[in-house]
């Protein structure tokens, strides 16, 4: 039921079942530290009229003073066009709970949001669309449900495709489920020592999300993201993919993304700043369309890396693999790229960022190591470095941004992966 003096048609709901495609223990995930901070910025990209609605209670609102007065202009040109209900992620579970509500929820029918945040939709489309290497094309294997319901089979299929590997991946994999985000639920090993035991436990969860896909661990030398925003189709139009951004991920060695870089400039268009950056966007644009035609539409993100692996002649060089995986949801990406909107005025005002010039910026959940504030961080870099903090109501060593003249100031602050921690 709506609250007194509400009107559900001019207002934004928001459901944070952040990690909804892991099951439905998304409730007892939403209380962790890190899931709970990233409700909490979610909501700042909203308008003023906003209400959380679901079984999470996430507190008050803490509007940051740096983005100044509260006002009903949402991050996203998109977003304030569209009062509604919005679930992070909208499978069937959201989708009931908002019609219990008596409220529609924006997005597509459950089960086109399932098939295309499938890893193996991403798989298909991106080889089909000439994203994947020929090389890399052969080693990744999706398995369905059905075939991981046999332990024995699918044991015995996975160890025949690690021994059918060519060297120079060292038979180094990753089994993850086709259903899941952040690294978690995969299990990794190597050839050599292939533990048949541990991955059959596995095999139940891997069902149960969608099946799995088999892939190797590569070598990793960047991580970067593109979000997107992809329009209702609407008649016979061909447009309707929007980029809002794209961004150098700040992982850990095992892969788990703890921030994001950047570059922003002072139209607000942001991007990695890497040198593959063009390439990826080219392909998550390519891959959103394919998921429009599918029938998807609203936020999402592309997951993509840079990676190395010998040519012809041996030698290591460094290679993009553009599509890893295609989030049909609400990314961090897009809630970082949506306070770096709200933060635009006052970078241009206060702080030099005029046309012709970009910025660096860091942002994450909490200080980078060895820093007990965002302040701190800054003052390390000198000059003018400056850092803006997203209180939460949980002390001030919470999320916020650095924003520096350019990337080398910052990188001593980022202890990024200097050395592949492997599956």
């Amino acid at each position: 039921m709506n609250a007194p003096g509400r009107d559900r048609d001019s207002e934004w709901l928001w459901l944070p079942n952040l990690g909804a495609e892991e099951g439905p223990d998304w409730p007892r995930l939403a209380r962790l530290p890190a899931v709970a901070a990233t409700a909490r910025l979610w909501r700042l990209i909203f308008p003023a009229s906003n209400r959380p609605i679901g079984p999470v209670d996430p507190g008050p609102e803490h509007w940051p003073e740096a983005f100044g007065t509260r006002t009903e202009k949402a991050a996203f040109r998109w977003l304030g066009a569209r009062p509604g209900a919005y679930p992070w992620f909208g499978d069937a579970a959201a989708v009931d709970r908002i019609h219990a509500l008596d409220l529609q929820p924006f997005g597509p029918a459950p089960a086109i949001t399932r098939a295309v945040h499938d890893k193996a939709f991403a798989l298909e489309h991106a080889s089909a669309l000439g994203y994947v290497t020929p090389a890399l094309r052969e080693l990744v294997t999706a398995f369905d449900p059905e075939d991981l319901a046999d332990p024995a089979s699918a044991v015995a299929r996975i160890e025949a495709a690690l021994r059918a590997w060519p060297a120079w991946t060292d038979g180094r994999f990753i089994l993850k489920p086709r259903l899941g985000g952040s690294g978690r639920g995969r299990i990794g090993g190597t050839r050599d020592r292939f533990d048949a035991a541990a991955i059959e436990r596995m095999l139940p969860r891997f069902v149960e999300r969608g099946g799995a896909l088999l892939e190797p661990w590569l070598t990793r030398t960047a991580d970067l993201s593109v979000s997107l925003f992809v329009d209702e189709p609407q008649g016979s139009d061909t447009l309707g993919v929007t980029l809002l951004g794209s961004l150098e991920q700040w992982v850990t060695p095992a892969g788990v993304p703890i921030g994001h870089l950047g570059e922003i400039d002072s139209r607000g268009r942001i991007s990695s700043g890497h040198r593959r950056d063009e390439a990826a966007r080219e392909a998550a644009v390519a891959i959103a369309h394919a998921a429009r035609s599918a029938g998807y539409f609203g936020p999402c993100g592309v997951d993509s890396l840079v990676y190395r692996a010998p040519d012809d002649s041996g030698e290591p060089v460094e290679r993009l693999r553009p599509v890893v995986e295609f989030n049909a949801r609400f990314t961090l990406g897009i809630v970082a790229i949506g306070l770096l909107h709200r933060l635009l005025g006052r970078l241009r005002r206060d702080h030099g960022l005029t046309p012709g010039e970009r910025r660096t910026f860091l942002f994450a959940l909490a200080p980078p190591a060895g820093h007990r504030d965002w302040s701190g961080a800054a003052r390390a870099i000198g000059g003018d470095a400056v850092a803006f903090d997203f209180p939460s109501g949980a002390g001030p060593a919470g999320a916020g941004l650095l924003i520096a003249r350019n990337r080398d100031s910052l990188m001593p602050l980022l202890d990024r992966n200097s050395e592949d921690a492997g599956p």
